[in-house]
């Protein structure tokens, strides 16, 4: 099977996204993994979780 690549752009800022699809995938799907990768690029690890246990909270 093809390896088959999907993409999503905006028309406001001509950003884009490209990802990998299979034949089940959806526009959704591409649309749900761009907004994805934007938070997880724009809101770095909470690292509180490490200060509680250690601090024993």
């Amino acid at each position: 099977m093809k390896n088959l690549i999907g993409e999503a752009s905006c028309r406001i800022c001509q950003e884009s996204f490209s990802t990998t699809v299979t034949a089940l995938s959806e526009s959704i799907d591409i649309y749900s993994e761009w907004i994805d990768e934007c938070e997880r690029v724009n809101n770095p690890e909470d690292d509180s979780g490490f200060w509680l246990i250690f601090f024993g909270y």
